[in-house]
């Protein structure tokens, strides 16, 4: 996949994976941090503070999302016509926005068996979407 198909991912979003109930966590696995999937990714950013791969676990899923945002970044500066997400002019804390990404996948559980870099740029642009221009088609692309 390139950077330009990522948007055009972002509709493929059928599944039937079902993620953990909030509140519940699992253990997580050291094949979690391959993130395969926006589940895995939502299990590390979620892991309980008494598990022993917390700290990586939690490392893992901001350095994950970190870099997700700033590859969306680089679309956008390399396109100017696309504009994939806006973030507000107060920028949220890096720890509120990992918690809302693992609620938001919680509350869409179709979205589980995504790519995860697909589901952040799903969160992100579900989250944080940018204004219709007036007069215009919304300035996203799609398929």
């Amino acid at each position: 996949m390139t950077l330009l198909q990522l948007p055009a991912s972002l509709a493929v979003l059928s599944c039937l994976l079902v993620l953990e109930p909030a509140g519940a966590r699992a253990t997580v696995t050291e094949d979690q941090f391959v993130a395969r999937t926006t589940g895995d990714l939502a299990a590390l950013c979620s892991a309980d503070p008494s598990d022993p791969l917390y700290t990586a676990a939690v490392n893992f899923c901001q350095g994950f999302g970190a870099a997700t945002y700033s590859i969306l970044s680089a679309v956008e500066r390399a396109e100017p016509q696309v504009r994939l997400i806006c973030t507000p002019q107060v920028q949220p804390t890096r720890n509120e926005v990992v918690a809302a990404f693992v609620s938001w996948a919680r509350a869409h559980p179709a979205r589980a068996t995504m790519p995860a870099v697909d589901g952040v740029a799903a969160y992100l642009a579900d989250t944080y979407p940018c204004p219709k221009p007036a007069g215009r088609a919304a300035s996203r692309r799609t398929p």
